[in-house]
C-alpha cells in the first residue's frame, strides 16, 4: 500500500481512538512530501466542518502560507463529501486518491 495512504489510515485510527469523530483521515502531498494531515474532529470541536479533508487542507494551507494547493495530491480514507470536494476544488488540489475503509 502507498506510504501516504498509510499515513491517512493512521490519521483515521488516531481520530477513532481519541473519540474525535468518524473514521476519516487525510493527507496532502506535494512533490512527494507531506504538507498537511488531518482527521475527523467533528465531535471533538463540536463543528460540523471539521472533516478529515478540511482539517488536512487547513493544515497544508497553514504550512505553505497559502490557500492555493496547486500541484498537490489528497490521500483520504473516504470519498469526500460535497463540502470537502468543493474545498478541494477551491484549493486547486489536482488529484484525489482514496481507499474506503468502511
Amino acid at each position: 500500500m502507498n506510504k501516504f495512504m498509510l499515513i491517512a489510515i493512521n490519521e483515521a485510527r488516531k481520530g477513532i481512538e481519541n473519540g474525535d469523530g468518524g473514521p476519516f483521515g487525510a493527507v496532502i502531498v506535494k512533490n512527494d512530501e507531506v504538507i498537511g494531515v488531518g482527521h475527523n474532529r467533528v465531535l471533538k470541536n463540536k463543528d460540523a466542518t471539521c472533516h478529515g479533508e478540511m482539517e488536512a487542507i487547513r493544515n497544508a494551507s497553514k504550512n505553505l502560507n497559502t490557500f492555493d494547493l496547486s500541484g498537490c495530491v489528497l490521500y483520504t480514507t473516504g470519498e469526500p463529501c460535497p463540502m470537502c470536494l468543493a474545498a478541494c476544488l477551491w484549493a486547486n488540489i489536482e488529484k484525489f486518491i482514496l481507499v474506503v475503509l468502511f
